[in-house]
């Protein structure tokens, strides 16, 4: 079943960082759709919850550097 949450990312530095966040978030299994806006740090994403969970999503955003806040 599909499910979508959001995070907010406030340590972004410039837009590339944004992009390598939506880039790493798009390659966990399950992933269906996601949007990260530099400007607002905010992380949407649209996921299969029988195959993956916010917490996976949580953990790729600080393996990437970043510290991810419930929206």
């Amino acid at each position: 079943m599909s499910d979508t949450t959001q995070f907010r990312v406030l340590d972004f530095d410039c837009p590339t960082c944004a992009s390598t966040v939506e880039r790493a978030l798009s390659n966990v299994d399950g992933v269906q759709h996601v949007e990260v806006h530099y400007a607002t740090g905010r992380v949407e994403i649209e996921y299969d919850d029988s195959v993956t969970d916010p917490d996976a999503f949580a953990q790729t955003i600080e393996n990437q550097g970043y510290t991810p806040q419930p929206a």
